[in-house]
Order: structure tokens, then C-alpha cells, then sequence
């Protein structure tokens, strides 16, 4: 469940290889931006499938980008959980701290754990390649990738430097790991957040409607195919889902979630696991035929950007929000479909909500390593706050490949967040491990037996 403050819902196998990370070097300097802009209301806050394969991290080029719309506060039912302490005052920087010069000739290596090409990259290219201008000192701002996410989780929390010179970029803020033995049970609440930028409610659309489900897919919520055997026709005839074969494995409660509201709405569907599910691959799923529907927190909102004619004529349809938000209306209007939930018995949601929320509060969010100094942490905090409220260039470049403009949440509110959706976690581990048993063999006995 999310937590906010301010409008927000006060609602991580490896060892070492500092090696391999450091060996990203050949990094490239970042472009010069330009300022000004209204900041978007701190809103929201998700999370993505973790990829399986172990990769070096690549530098490359930051990318240009492309307009786009605020995302509002999006907010959701949850289990009761027990309360939380709010996190104490930070403390006074150590006397004489000038951040300015502590940056100066420093370089400051941003770390996506995705691979290139997809979303969580390119926002985050975008983004890097403002910031030398708005941290003080203006160090060097080089930006990688690690796309195995318990592996970067694991040295971003034992070996990354704690200096301020090293920050990790999530899709999701990935609670589950703190709870894992293969994460040595190091919890997320131990880092220290800088913020995050994108609201990630999520919605159901579906790739070449009529072409994959027929005609009488064409306008039909989610929730109107409850009961059928078939979708109507077309070249698939039911809903064709992908996830990472590392989430299947893990039992993610994301997809967990997702797979129980499809069961628990009768719907003809089924998942397929891949090594990679990002933009990109699912891109050539959709090509291929392998797939036709994803659920995620950004497409709603990007695709009238990137596709433009796709939801206009009908191509690809939203159709039902999978929260922990409500859908909001993107550029071309109102979303089609409601919310999922609210075809759910207050049983279902409840299951729903413990699995979604506390997986699901942040999206598109920076940390730095456990031990941190609060006063560089709160520089760096500040820098991107700057950055991505107030310098009209980052702004438009992030909305036009994020389809959202940036919704800036700050430290303090995001590690209230956290320390909130974790204990929420916490509480409801019973129930997601009783779901996670009986749905993983159900839907996924050919991924996760031997």
C-alpha cells in the first residue's frame, strides 16, 4: 500500500563485484541544461519485474527526449497496518560542510538496474544528463546499467561507496528483497532515498484488440470477459500475458497480484515467462504474436507520445486499472475502464491491496547506499529536486519518454513510505506466501518445476 506525505499515503546474488561496476568507467560527460519551469505536485510513487541474467554494467550515451501531463496522487484501499514512527529530524551537517566543494572534481555514477533501451533507462539517461549542472560543484555525472537487480541491490548495499558517488536508479523500490535470504534479508529501509518521480498506477492494455480478441473485444472492459471461455475470436482468443522468469521464480508480489485478479474475474488468460520483459521486449512480443496485453504503470500515459494513433483509433485498449492508484486521464482524455477493484468482493481486495501496495508505493526512485551521511544524502536530495521541479528543458525531455511529467516525491516522504509499505509487507507475508503456494503452481508449474 502507498503512503504519503503530503498527498501521500503515509502508506537488492552476488557479493562484491565492485570490480565489474567499476569497470564501467568509460563513461560520457552530461549535457548542459537549461532552467525554469512550475514544479508538478509531489504525487506518486511503484514497481517492475527483477531480470534474471547477471550483466556487466555498460555505460552509453545519454539520449535526447520528447511533451507531456502531470500525474495526480493516485491513493488505495490497504490492510490496516501497525504504525510506524515517523523518521526523526535530520540532523545539522557537520560544521564547515560545503557541498559545492565536497562535489567539486568528484564523479557520481547514477546505476539503472535494467537493461538499456527500456524505460527505467532512458528517464533516467534523461535525467542524468541535467544533473552536473544542479549538484553543487558540478561534479561529473556518468549513468550505467546493472540489469541484475538482486545483484545491484546486493553491492548497492555492501560495497558501493557511501560517499555520495554512487546512486542507485530503481524502477520499483523492490521491499520484497529485505525479506529474502537470497538478499541476506537487508531491508530497503536501510538505505537512504533521495525521491522519486513517476506516479505508478497501473492499467491493463491490450496490444491489436480486435486482430488478437476479436470484435467484440473492441470496447469491453476487463471485467466484461468474466466467466467466457474465449475473448470473442481473433488470432489468440484469451489474454496473453509475459513476466520475468527471475519474478516467477521469486514469487513476486506484483505479479502475484496480478495473477490472482485475473483468476479471481474468471478471465480466459494465461502467462508466459521470458529472461527479459521491458519496453523493448515486449515490443517484439506484441510483433511476434507471442503476447498481447501487459499491465504497467506508464504506457496509458506514454503511448499517445510514442503511438499516437494506436489509442486514438482503437489499436490498443485500456481496459481497467490495476492500481495501487486510480488511472488518471492522459493527454487524449478520460481512461475507457475503471478501476479492477472495484469488481472485487472487500475479501479480494483486501488479498489484492496486501499484495499490490506495499510492492507498488514508489516508481522510478533514487538510493543511496545504507550509511550514507545525511548531509550529502540531502544534497544530492535537493539537486534532484531542483533539477526535476524547476529546470523546463529536464521537465519536457523526461515527460515526453516517461508520458508523465515528473512528480517529484522528496526524501523524507519517501522513506516514511518505505519504512511504512515495509512493516505493510511484513504484516501481510502470511498471506502473500499462502497466494504465492497456490497460484505459482497453478499458472506457472513449467517455469518452477525441477
Amino acid at each position: 500500500m502507498r503512503v504519503w506525505a503530503s498527498r501521500l499515503l503515509v502508506t537488492v546474488m552476488g557479493v562484491g563485484l565492485l570490480a565489474a561496476l567499476a569497470a564501467c568507467g568509460a563513461e560520457e560527460p552530461t549535457a548542459t541544461p537549461q532552467p525554469a519551469a512550475t514544479p508538478t505536485p509531489a504525487e506518486a510513487m511503484m514497481e517492475e519485474p527483477t531480470p534474471q541474467p547477471a550483466e556487466a554494467m555498460t555505460d552509453e550515451p545519454t539520449p535526447e527526449a520528447m511533451t507531456e501531463e502531470p500525474t495526480p496522487e493516485a491513493m488505495m484501499e490497504a490492510p490496516t497496518p501497525t504504525p510506524r514512527p515517523a523518521p526523526t529530524a535530520t540532523p545539522t551537517p557537520p560544521p564547515g560542510f560545503d557541498a559545492a566543494e565536497y562535489f567539486r572534481g568528484k564523479t557520481v555514477r547514477i546505476v539503472a538496474n535494467s537493461s538499456p533501451g527500456g524505460g527505467t533507462d532512458t528517464q533516467g539517461r534523461v535525467m542524468a544528463a541535467f544533473m552536473s549542472d544542479h549538484i553543487p560543484g558540478n561534479p561529473r555525472v556518468v549513468f550505467t546499467n546493472q540489469p541484475n537487480k538482486p545483484l545491484e541491490y546486493i553491492y548497492s548495499a555492501t560495497e558501493a561507496p557511501k560517499d555520495g558517488t554512487y546512486i542507485s536508479w530503481n524502477s520499483s523500490p523492490q521491499l520484497n528483497f529485505g525479506f529474502n535470504e537470497s538478499t541476506r534479508f537487508i531491508k530497503r529501509s536501510t538505505f537512504e532515498p533521495l525521491g522519486s518521480t513517476i506516479d505508478p498506477t497501473r492499467a491493463w492494455l491490450v496490444y491489436d484488440v480486435v486482430g488478437n480478441l476479436g470484435e467484440a473485444a473492441a470496447d469491453k472492459c476487463i471485467w466484461e470477459f468474466s466467466g467466457m471461455s474465449g475473448t470473442g475470436g481473433g488470432r489468440h482468443d484469451q489474454f496473453l500475458l509475459a513476466d520475468e522468469l527471475s519474478d516467477i521464480a521469486d514469487g513476486n508480489p506484483t505479479l502475484l497480484a496480478h495473477v490472482y485478479a485475473a483468476e479471481q474475474l474468471d478471465l480466459p488468460f494465461r502467462y508466459f515467462g521470458f529472461d527479459t520483459v521491458d519496453t523493448n521486449a515486449l515490443f517484439l512480443m506484441w510483433a511476434r504474436g507471442d503476447v498481447n496485453s501487459t499491465i504497467q504503470p506508464s504506457f496509458w500515459h506514454r503511448f499517445p507520445f510514442e503511438h499516437p494513433d494506436w489509442l486514438q483509433t482503437g489499436f490498443m485498449r485500456m481496459m481497467g486499472g490495476f492500481g495501487p492508484g486510480q488511472v488518471k486521464p492522459n493527454v487524449l482524455g478520460e481512461p475507457p475502464c475503471g478501476d479492477v477493484r472495484d469488481h472485487f468482493s472487500e475479501e479480494q481486495k483486501h488479498i489484492f491491496n496486501s499484495m499490490t501496495g506495499p510492492s507498488s508505493y514508489a516508481l522510478k526512485a533514487l538510493w543511496m547506499p545504507p550509511g550514507t551521511p545525511d548531509h550529502i544524502a540531502d544534497a544530492l536530495s535537493s539537486a534532484f529536486e531542483e533539477a526535476l521541479t524547476t529546470n523546463e528543458e529536464l521537465i519536457e525531455k523526461y515527460s515526453n519518454v516517461a508520458g508523465e511529467s515528473p512528480a517529484w516525491v522528496g526524501r523524507d516522504d519517501l522513506k516514511a513510505a518505505t519504512i511504512y509499505n515495509e512493516g505493510l509487507l511484513e504484516g501481510s507475508q502470511a498471506l502473500i506466501d499462502e497466494q504465492k503456494a497456490r497460484l505459482l503452481p497453478k499458472y506457472f508449474a513449467e517455469y518452477i518445476s525441477g
